[in-house]
């Protein structure tokens, strides 16, 4: 059954949780670049200090020798200490970036002993916290990766369709909320269920899986709850079911939640919990293959019309305010869909106040001809996507509600 497209979307880091796993990440990175910094730092004053105190005692050598200089050649002083190079800070930084770097231009090095040894030790210290910050990297590069394959960094969908567990039934809804244009969140409790649902759609932005506890908090957040239009929840246990539908109604009271249930029993106490929807697929089943017995082309219609990989579907519309179909009725509704190769009208439904089921909504199959549709009420049509279409081009109503 086809519903309304949600908004499109892109993984995003939220707050929290996710964050907390962004910073241990980057830490990896960062703490052996910052060693590396500050040594780069340190090694260059200690360079600066070493040639300044050589550049001192060549000078004073140079003049008690007498010696004389002719551009580059120093005459008359064999036993002066060799003259520095590296004459200013710039220059020992410049040194340290080149040797850094592995460059080696060799126009400004170190020729004083302290020197020479500092220069030997920052070397030999660099090679190996370059090996260690080219190792974090690749390692934080491949931790997030995982993270994100697991869903731990979360996701912005919105107005999307939650999925709480990998069972039958969810094995079933996720590929018809897919073809039904939806964005779909999963969350799933064995990271091996990952690759079998990701087999089932290879775009990120429609499809989003994330492993944890149904019940957990933590897993509804990186799920995005809070701006989800619909949760459904069917992991194999109606005790999980329950608990999830229970923490979920505290955080999101507006969220539509739609529950799986083994026992039909227990549909009372799913809807005193606060959830929209109670499925009891046995029921649904059972009636199904009854059905079947006795009028088995019934029961293959039904099959049909509620999968949205059919030719034909069962889509619901909203009457709105100003829309053609306000103050129409049934049969002029049913009348314009045939001259305009639409679909059939075959129910409608309005909002009853003493109805508890159904979030308060009267569903009425074949209604009468003569009834005449208001603002803000549901008509159900029976046809292909081009038919359906018709329907909402015509009559400006739209799909969903």
């Amino acid at each position: 059954m086809m519903i309304p497209k949600a908004e499109s979307a892109r993984t995003r880091l939220p707050k929290g949780e996710a964050a907390r796993i962004r910073q241990i990440v980057l830490l990896k990175i960062a703490t052996p670049v910052i060693v590396v910094f500050f040594l780069y730092l340190a090694t260059s004053l200690a360079v600066y200090g070493f040639e300044t105190s050589q550049a001192k005692i060549f000078e004073k050598e140079f003049k008690d020798s007498g010696a004389t200089r002719v551009g580059d050649v120093i005459e008359g002083c064999d036993e002066c200490p060799r003259e520095p190079n590296i004459q200013r800070l710039d220059d020992a930084l410049w040194w340290s970036t080149v040797t850094l770097g592995t460059i080696g231009y060799g126009d400004h090095y170190p020729v004083s002993l302290g020197g020479r040894l500092t220069a030997g030790a920052f070397i030999m210290t660099t090679m190996v916290f370059i090996a260690i910050v080219l190792s974090g990297i690749q390692s934080a590069v491949m931790d997030y990766n995982r993270l994100r394959w697991l869903g731990m960094t979360g996701t912005n969908m919105k107005n999307h369709v939650i999925v709480c567990g990998w069972s039958s039934i969810s094995k079933v809804a996720i590929p018809e909320l897919l073809a039904a244009g939806r964005q779909v969140a999963v969350i799933c409790e064995d990271q091996n269920d990952i690759s079998l649902i990701k087999e089932l759609c290879d775009d990120d932005s429609q499809l989003f899986i994330t492993i944890g506890d149904p019940t957990a908090l933590p897993a509804l957040q990186r799920a995005n709850h809070l701006d989800a239009h619909t949760l459904i929840i069917a992991t194999p246990e109606d005790t999980t079911n329950l608990i999830s539908s229970l923490n979920v109604r505290a955080n999101n009271p507006d969220l539509r939640i739609i529950v799986y249930v083994q026992r039909p029993e227990l549909r009372t106490t799913f809807s005193a919990s606060g959830v929209t929807y109670v499925a009891s697929p046995f029921e649904i089943g059972g009636r199904l293959v009854a059905s079947a017995a006795f009028e088995p082309e019934v029961a293959h219609l039904v099959d049909t019309m509620t999968s949205g990989l059919s030719d034909c579907d069962i889509q619901q519309f909203t009457v709105t305010e100003g829309s053609s179909a306000e103050g129409m009725t049934v049969s002029e509704i049913r009348k314009e869909m045939i001259e305009n190769d639409g679909a059939l009208l075959i129910a409608t439904a309005e909002k009853n106040p003493e109805k508890i089921e159904g979030e308060g909504w009267e569903v009425k199959g074949n209604p009468s001809t003569k009834k005449k549709l208001g603002a803000g009420e549901i008509i159900i049509f029976m046809g292909t996507p081009k038919e359906n279409m018709v329907v909402s081009e015509r009559l400006g109503v739209l799909q969903g509600r």
